[in-house]
């Protein structure tokens, strides 16, 4: 057998991203020879195309590269079950990603399928959620405490309402007629402006609502009309909701079904131990002793205080919980479902066919080297504050503030249409006439004929968009640029943005990129000496992949 070296880099990235095959420990057949040993481990030519299959985009290598890659794996997974990293730190976490899929199948293979929406579900829901009807929206927006004190004394005192908004009318950019009407709203157009949906579904025509605090003042508002919608409008969106409901309903119904199945106990013990906790930490803040206490039990399995502790930080609860009613309801309508499909997933053995066994273990060697490589840069020092100001130094262009541009922007259905409309926007005709004809958007507000901030950084969905607008001459109307199913001419009102920022401002930035560097370095010369260290009991045979 040929022993060939490799002298390609193995890279810091792949660690990450690439899968991890289950590596074979007999000897292959001549169908499928063995292309690389790692001591008693033989890597089949099998093992190396599923390898080479599962590489993302842009990360292959050439064929001793990428059977090296495989190598520096065996060598990673050696060196953690030396460390004792195979077990411990991975065994929570594998439970927690084996349990979300085997939920996730039960719930695509068994529930899905029983829930449908139907026609008279979504008329019905129509009306009962409020979309059938639009309301004429009229609103004073206010920044300071004091003038919406003295707005609502004048409010009380009988003063109407379009007397108080001429004051304000310039802190309001959609109300175009400086009157305070934005217009005709409906329930989920209310929801961008922070208003309740209770409060859109039941204030009375006329009627002043309590006041909406924003985030830069407060808002004084009413509805001062009504409007039926249609249906076909809103159906799309009515649908997606009332599965949503029915869907979350299905869930926690099997759940509790599940849980009679499996004779599902809430234990005592653990409860009080829950209850006690004045924050709801990592398990490892809190006494082992304490959070390995039993929650829940059920026939093969259980949850233990820990697990559940994890699941409720997962939710964003961090304590304290209030009673054990609180407990028993946020286990029922968001924690057991998924606790109890699994375990019924397992009861039909669905996680011993080869497709999940071979998902399982990928998971957990990609876990293993995680661990192993968080442990290997624990004790890595960081970079010194000199080394950081001689990295900002060196590559300030990367430091640049975000480019942006304020554009007016028009979105016609066709290039000729476009084509056609630019010399008349050139000779003065109104965005708002152009906006107000069929087939014509805008991603900007119609109100502000269409006005707004174009960032750079989105490039990379609208590539032509911004690309023409960053190269575009201030004020001139330009185009077609085509941007996904449409084409659009725009406008370029300002650009901001591309100036170098100073260290002061960028130097927790400059850090983390210079800490992932030296990471990195550490990475690759570790791999490097575990190369080393069993240079004599690797062999690669590239011929056979020819």
């Amino acid at each position: 057998m040929k022993h060939c070296k490799s002298k390609s880099k193995f890279s810091t990235a792949l660690l990450f991203f690439i899968p991890f095959i289950a590596l074979a420990s007999l000897s292959c057949g001549e169908n499928d020879p063995v292309v690389a040993r790692v001591g008693e481990v033989a890597i089949a030519r099998s093992d190396y195309e599923r390898f080479v299959t599962r590489l993302a985009p842009g990360t292959r290598g050439g064929v001793i590269g990428n059977l090296q890659a495989i190598v520096d794996q065996e060598l990673l997974l050696r060196e953690a079950g030396v460390r004792g990293l195979d077990q411990s730190a991975v065994e929570g976490k594998l439970g927690v990603l084996v349990r979300n899929r085997l939920a996730k199948r039960y719930q695509a293979e068994v529930l899905a399928p029983q829930v449908n929406v139907t026609q008279a579900e979504i008329e019905r829901a129509f009306t009962d959620m409020g979309f059938d009807r639009e309301r004429r929206l009229e609103r004073i927006l206010i920044r300071r405490r004091k003038a919406l004190e003295g707005v609502l004394r004048s409010l009380q005192e009988g003063t109407a309402f379009e007397k108080l908004v001429p004051t304000f009318a310039a802190n309001d950019l959609h109300a175009p007629n400086a009157d305070g009407v934005v217009g005709w709203i409906g329930r989920e157009i209310a929801e961008r402006y922070t208003i309740p949906l209770e409060v859109f579904l039941s204030l009375p025509v006329g009627q002043i609502a309590q006041p909406l605090q924003l985030a830069g003042g407060w808002m004084v508002f009413r509805f001062t009309a009504d409007r039926k919608t249609e249906l076909i409008d809103h159906a799309e969106e009515v649908a997606s909701l009332l599965s949503t409901e029915k869907w979350q309903e299905r869930l926690v119904m099997e759940g509790e079904l599940l849980s009679r199945s499996f004779k599902l106990q809430l234990h005592d013990e653990g409860l009080r131990e829950l209850l006690r906790q004045e924050q709801i930490v990592e398990a490892g803040a809190i006494d082992e002793v304490v959070t390995s206490k039993t929650l829940y039990s059920f026939d093969g399995g259980g949850i233990s205080l820990a697990e559940f502790m994890k699941d409720l930080q997962e939710l964003g609860f961090t304590g304290p919980l209030k009673d054990s009613i609180q407990v028993v309801e946020l286990a029922r309508t968001t924690i057991l479902p998924a606790h109890m499909m699994a375990a019924e997933a397992k009861r039909r053995e669905w996680h011993r066919e080869d497709a999940f066994v071979e998902w399982r273990d990928r998971k957990r060697r990609a876990l293993i080297l995680q661990a192993l490589i968080a442990d290997e840069t624990s004790a890595l020092a960081g970079p010194t504050e000199e080394e950081v100001a001689a990295y900002y130094e060196a590559n300030m262009l990367r430091f640049r503030s975000a480019e942006s541009a304020r554009i007016n922007q028009i979105l016609l259905p066709t290039r000729q249409r476009a084509l056609e409309l630019l010399p008349a926007l050139e000779e003065g005709k109104k965005v708002s006439e152009v906006l107000a004809e069929p087939g014509v958007q805008t991603h900007g507000d119609p109100s502000r004929d269409g006005e707004f901030v174009l960032r750079k950084i989105v490039r990379a969905r609208y590539p032509h968009l911004v690309d023409a607008v960053f190269a575009a001459e201030l004020g001139t109307w330009a185009g077609p640029v085509e941007v996904l199913d449409s084409f659009a001419v725009f406008r370029v009102i300002s650009r901001e943005g591309g100036e170098v920022l100073p260290f002061t401002e960028v130097r927790s930035r400059a850090r983390a990129i210079l800490a992932q560097r030296k990471e990195e370095e550490n990475i690759d010369a570790f791999i490097k000496r575990l190369r080393k260290q069993s240079e004599s009991r690797i062999e690669l045979f590239v011929e056979r992949l020819e």
